[in-house]
């Protein structure tokens, strides 16, 4: 066995040597692999040492990894999510822009604190719009940008808007377009102060051929009548930001949440269950009981404590509901 290694060590080294020897031969270098080697290389299959399109790089992604990986900027907040989620529950009966109550998000959302944050940057990126609620509470209405914009659009195009003399109004045909793009779309409050108002609209005019920048308070009139702007009666002034037909929602609003609580004060202890209470109809609002409901949670009229038998809703504080 020995003398077989040693014969075939030599045999090794011989045509070791006569390797070299060939490369001298043909002016190559050692290391350099010889044609007949790339076809053998090729013949088993050897993998290419460069990566191709679409193969693992050294990070661990290919190359069309930018593209198909999951944007993170494209994931809606809780809050987003919370107000596409409500939109869609919106009652069809109501002939306004669908939107959510921010007590409604409240009722979805616990932390109250990044739901305040999160609208507030939301409105700034016009991913959605806040609008105020001239109701009984301090209430806000939460629209999604794209339902707003149509809205807007819709007066626009709407030209029974523009009836009692309006169609005589230079610029009266491009304003709802300066409004929403370059005015709404540009401030980050749902609303906007008297100077800034003026200031704006009297720009506008004056790039609108043959339209007066002083008679900016009949394109107010306007916009106030098409149901976009409503008079702000705070010491501050200004407008603020609104949807056509919103008094409809605020009526049958303060009617239902006069209803609701009537029914539930009549109860002993001010206390009901909650499957019982969806059972019942309330009349002169068309919003529904589960709106109601939701509004009750979230702006804490209610309290819900879990009982074997479901939910049990009990007034909070008797004395504020008294007052409502």
């Amino acid at each position: 066995m020995p003398r077989k290694r040693a014969l075939d060590g030599a045999l090794l080294s011989v045509k070791s040597r006569a390797r070299v020897a060939k490369l001298e031969t043909r002016g190559l270098d050692a290391g350099e692999v010889l044609p007949a080697a790339r076809g053998s290389e090729e013949s088993i299959g050897l993998p290419d040492e460069s990566p191709t399109d679409g193969e693992a790089t050294a990070t661990g992604l290919d190359n069309g990894g930018a593209e198909d990986d999951f944007a993170l900027a494209d994931v809606p907040s809780d809050t987003l999510a919370a107000v596409m989620m409500l939109r869609n529950k919106f009652p069809p009966s109501v002939p306004m822009c669908p939107l959510a109550l921010k007590t409604h998000i409240y009722s979805v959302v616990n932390d109250r604190t990044a739901v305040d944050r999160q609208l507030e940057e939301l409105n700034r990126n016009n991913k959605v719009q806040i609008i105020k609620l001239a109701s009984n509470r301090n209430d806000y209405g939460v629209a999604l940008w794209e339902d707003y914009a149509s809205a807007v659009c819709a007066c626009g195009e709407d030209r029974r808007a523009l009836s009692g003399g309006e169609e005589g109004i230079k610029g009266a045909s491009e304003l709802f377009g300066w409004f929403l793009d370059s005015l709404v779309a540009r401030i980050s409050h749902c609303y906007v102060t008297d100077f800034q108002m003026e200031r704006e609209l009297r720009a506008f005019l004056a790039s609108v051929e043959g339209a007066d920048p002083n008679a900016y308070d009949e394109h107010i009139t306007l916009l106030i009548r098409s149901g976009l702007l409503t008079r702000r009666t705070s010491v501050h002034g200004g407008y603020w930001i609104s949807v056509p037909n919103v008094g409809i929602f605020v009526k049958s609003l303060n009617t239902g949440r006069k209803r609701l609580l009537g029914i539930v004060r009549r109860r002993k202890r001010g206390e009901m269950l909650q499957w019982d209470l969806e059972k019942v109809k309330l009349p002169k609002t068309t919003l529904g009981m589960p709106f109601h409901l939701r509004d009750a949670l979230g702006s804490g009229v209610f309290e819900q404590i879990e009982t074997t038998c479901g939910p049990l809703l009990r007034l909070a504080n008797k004395k504020q509901s008294e007052d409502m």
